[in-house]
C-alpha cells in the first residue's frame, strides 16, 4: 500500500478540521467546517417549558416537551407527565375518566405527582363544567382571536421601540359566550360532582404534606361538592380537618365559602348540640351572600333549632316580614305563625298573614297549599276574640278588597267548624246586611239562625227563624221589614192573608194599606198592567220557594243542636213555627220533609201536649245524626332548598413552578385567573 505523503496529509486534515495544537479548543467544536449542535439538557427543556406556558405560548411549550419526550422515551419523568397534563389543561382538554383513588395509597413524596394530580381534579372539573375546547386555526395570515369572530392579522403584534409589553388574558376554551338557554320544557340540570371525583379529590388532600398549599384548598372542594350533591353530612370531616391546620392560605371568598359550608355542615349534622348550629348559622347569614340563600340557610338553621326546642331562637333566626313572595317565603311565613300561635302572640301572627295574603286572589289561596294553611290559621286566630268592627277590617286587609264577602262567609264557616256559634252568627247577619244578592241574603239569614239555635241566643233564633217562616207572601218592596220585624212585618203578614181568601170577601170593603200599595203600578210605571203583575207573581212564586227551602235548611241543621243542648224553648219555638207554617201556608215544595222536621222536634219536646202527641205509646225519640269535629293539622312540606348556587366552587386548584424544573413548594404558585385562560404578552 502507498503512503500519503505529508503534504496530502495536511490537505486532507485541513478540509475536516485539523485539531493539533488546538486541544483547548475542542469543546468548542471543530475549528474548520460546521457540524451539529449539542443537545439541550433535561433541565433546559423542563426551563423553556415553563417558560413557554407562563408567555402563553402554548405551541413552543408543546414542541419543547415533544422534544423531551422523544429523548425521554420508555423512561419514567414525573415531570414531564405534570406538564403533558398541564397543556392538556390549557388546552381545555377534558379527563372523562376519573383516575383510581385509593386510600392505601403511599404519600405523594415527589412533588410532581402532587402536581400532576392536581392537574387532573381540574381537567375533570372542565369535563363537568362542559367547557368546549380551544378551536384549530382558520388557515392562511388569518388566527381566530379572544372571540370566536374577531380576527387578528400578525402585524398586531409588532410593538413601537418605546412601547412595552403588557400582559394580556387570551381565553384557551373556545369563545367563551354563554350556553344558550333550554328549550321550553326542558330543564337545565346542575352540573353535580360524581362520586368518584370527590373522592379523588378526597384522597388527594390526604396524600399532599399538611404544609402544602394546596391541601386547604382539596379540603374546602371536598366539602363544597359533598354538599352540592346533597350529602352536606359528609363535609364535617374535611372542614374539621381543615380547622386542624397551622394557617391555611385562602382568599377572603374562599373563607366566606368556609363559613357557609360549615353552617350547612352543621345543621346537616344531628349530632350537633343546637347552640353549635345557631353560632354557625348566624356567622353564616352575616356574610354578604345573596338574599335567597340567606333565607333558605334560615329555614334549615330555624328547624334544627325547633327540632331542639329552642322556638325562640328559631323564630329570631327567621326574624319578621316580608319573608319573599315564593315558596321559601310563604314557609318561613307559615313556620312564624304556628311559633307565634303557640306562643299566643296574636299580633304578628296576623302580620305575618296580612303579608303573604294581602295581594293574593281566593284562586291563588286555594291553589297553594302553604297559603291555604295561612288563611285558615288566620282566620282561626281572630275566633279568639268576639266578633267586632276591626275583626271585619282584619278579614278585609287578608287579600283583595273586593272579596271580602268571601273571607267573611269562610271565616263564618270557620266559626262553625271551631263551635264559636256566637261568632258565626254575628258574621252571617253581618252578610245578610252587606250582601246585595237577594239569593245570598236569604242563605246568610238562614245560617244565621243555625248558629244562633246552636248558640243558645233564644231571642236571635227566635227572630231570625220566625223571618224565615213569614216570608212566603212578601214581595220586593218589603225587603226593610223582613231586616226589622215587628207589629208591622205581622200586619203585612195578616194582610196578605186576608188579599189571598178573595171567596166571600166583602166587595165594597175598603182595602188595607198593603193591599192598596199590590195595586200601584210596578217599576215606575203610570198604570198597572196585567203582564207586570203576572211577572211579579213568578217572581214572589220563585221567592216563596227559597225561602221554604231556607226554612227546611234552618229546621234541618238547628234541630240536632237544639236536642243536644236540650234548648226546650228554642226548640219549643221550632216547633211552633213550622206548626204555623204547616197548617196556615198551604201545600209547598218542601212541606213533606218539613213535617218530617216537625215531628222528629215535637218528639224531643218534654212537656206540652205536642210532645204528648209525638211520643205516646214509643220506646224512644227519633235518633239525630249530628257533626263530629275532627282536629285540624297543617300538613305543609318544606319545599326544596338548593344552595349549590350560592356555594360556589373554590378557584384554580392547580399550582405551576415558577421555574419549570422545580417543583418544591418554595417556588410553585397558584396559577392565576381561571383555568383555560394564560398570560400573553409576558410572564406574570
Amino acid at each position: 500500500m502507498r503512503r500519503a505523503s505529508p503534504i496530502a496529509a495536511c490537505v486532507l486534515t485541513f478540509a475536516i478540521g485539523c485539531s493539533h495544537g488546538h486541544g483547548r479548543d475542542r469543546a468548542k467544536g471543530p475549528f474548520f467546517g460546521g457540524g451539529a449542535p449539542m443537545a439541550e439538557t433535561r433541565d433546559e427543556l423542563l426551563v423553556a417549558t415553563g417558560e413557554a406556558v407562563w408567555k402563553g405560548d402554548l405551541a413552543a411549550a408543546h414542541a419543547t416537551l415533544t422534544k423531551l419526550a422523544d429523548r425521554e422515551r420508555g423512561k419514567p419523568d414525573s415531570a414531564l407527565d405534570f406538564w403533558s397534563e398541564m397543556l392538556a389543561l390549557l388546552r381545555c382538554e377534558p379527563l372523562t375518566k376519573v383516575p383510581r383513588s385509593n386510600i392505601h395509597d403511599q404519600p405523594l413524596s415527589d412533588p410532581w405527582d402532587g402536581l400532576r394530580r392536581l392537574a387532573q381534579i381540574e381537567r375533570i372539573r372542565l369535563a363537568r363544567e362542559g367547557k368546549p375546547a380551544s378551536p384549530s386555526p382558520v388557515g392562511g395570515n388569518l388566527k381566530p382571536g379572544i372571540a370566536e369572530r374577531q380576527m387578528v392579522w400578525p402585524v398586531e403584534g409588532e410593538r413601537w421601540t418605546d412601547e412595552l409589553p403588557m400582559p394580556v388574558l387570551a381565553s384557551q376554551c373556545g369563545s367563551g359566550e354563554a350556553a344558550p338557554p333550554p328549550a321550553d320544557g326542558v330543564v337545565a340540570l346542575p352540573h353535580v360532582a360524581s362520586e368518584p371525583e370527590v373522592a379523588l379529590v378526597s384522597s388527594v388532600a390526604d396524600l399532599l404534606p399538611p404544609t402544602h398549599p394546596a391541601t386547604p384548598l382539596l379540603l374546602v372542594q371536598a366539602a363544597v361538592l359533598n354538599i352540592g350533591r346533597g350529602e352536606a353530612g359528609a363535609a364535617v370531616a374535611p372542614l374539621v380537618r381543615l380547622e386542624q391546620l397551622p394557617a391555611a392560605k385562602l382568599t377572603p371568598d374562599e373563607r366566606e365559602r368556609v363559613v357557609l359550608a360549615a353552617a350547612l355542615a352543621t345543621v346537616a349534622d344531628r349530632t350537633t348540640k343546637p347552640d353549635a348550629v345557631l353560632a354557625k348559622g348566624r356567622a353564616a347569614m352575616a356574610l354578604k351572600i345573596q338574599a335567597p340563600a340567606r333565607r333558605a340557610l334560615s329555614v334549615l338553621v330555624a328547624e334544627r333549632l325547633a327540632v331542639a326546642g329552642r322556638m325562640d331562637d328559631a323564630v329570631a333566626v327567621l326574624g319578621p316580614p316580608p319573608h319573599g313572595d315564593d315558596a321559601i317565603g310563604r314557609y318561613i311565613a307559615f313556620k312564624q305563625m304556628e311559633a307565634h300561635a303557640r306562643a299566643n302572640r296574636r299580633g304578628p301572627l296576623l302580620a305575618e298573614a296580612r303579608e303573604v295574603l294581602a295581594r293574593r286572589s281566593h284562586a291563588e289561596v286555594e291553589n297553594d297549599l302553604t297559603s291555604t294553611a295561612i288563611m285558615d290559621m288566620a282566620l282561626r286566630t281572630l275566633l279568639a276574640s268576639p266578633v267586632s268592627d276591626e275583626t271585619m277590617e282584619v278579614l278585609e286587609s287578608l287579600g283583595p278588597p273586593r272579596e271580602r264577602l268571601g273571607r267573611a262567609d269562610a271565616f263564618a264557616q270557620a266559626a262553625l267548624e271551631a263551635g264559636a256559634f256566637r261568632s258565626a252568627m254575628a258574621t252571617f247577619l253581618w252578610l245578610q246586611e252587606n250582601d246585595n244578592d237577594p239569593n245570598r241574603q236569604l242563605q246568610n239569614l238562614a245560617r244565621a239562625s243555625v248558629a244562633a239555635a246552636r248558640a243558645g241566643d233564644r231571642a236571635e233564633f227566635a227572630r231570625t227563624f220566625r223571618l224565615l217562616a213569614g216570608q212566603d207572601d212578601r214581595d220586593d218592596r218589603d225587603d226593610e221589614l223582613a231586616r226589622k220585624p215587628g207589629k208591622k212585618g205581622d200586619k203585612a203578614d195578616k194582610n196578605a192573608k186576608r188579599a189571598d181568601k178573595t171567596d166571600g170577601a166583602d166587595k165594597n170593603a175598603k182595602p188595607d194599606k198593603a193591599e192598596r200599595l199590590d195595586r200601584l203600578p210596578r217599576d215606575g210605571a203610570l198604570i198597572a198592567s196585567s203582564e207586570r203583575d203576572r211577572a211579579r207573581d213568578k217572581r214572589r212564586a220563585a221567592r216563596s220557594v227559597n225561602w221554604q227551602r231556607a226554612l227546611l235548611v234552618v229546621a234541618r241543621d238547628a234541630l240536632p243542636g237544639l236536642v243536644e243542648n236540650d234548648d226546650q224553648i228554642n226548640l219549643a219555638t221550632l216547633v211552633d213555627t213550622l206548626k204555623r207554617h204547616l197548617g196556615d201556608g198551604g201545600r209547598g215544595p218542601v212541606d213533606e220533609e218539613l213535617t218530617t222536621l216537625y215531628r222528629a222536634a215535637s218528639a224531643h219536646l218534654k212537656s206540652g201536649a205536642r210532645a204528648y202527641a209525638e211520643t205516646v205509646g214509643a220506646d224512644r225519640r227519633p235518633i239525630l245524626l249530628g257533626d263530629v269535629l275532627i282536629g285540624r293539622k297543617y300538613d305543609v312540606p318544606l319545599p326544596l332548598i338548593d344552595l349549590s348556587a350560592a356555594l360556589d366552587e373554590v378557584g384554580p386548584l392547580v399550582f405551576v413552578p415558577r421555574r419549570g424544573n422545580d417543583a418544591s413548594l418554595a417556588s410553585i404558585t397558584r396559577w392565576p385567573g381561571r383555568l383555560g385562560e394564560t398570560w400573553t404578552g409576558s410572564k406574570s
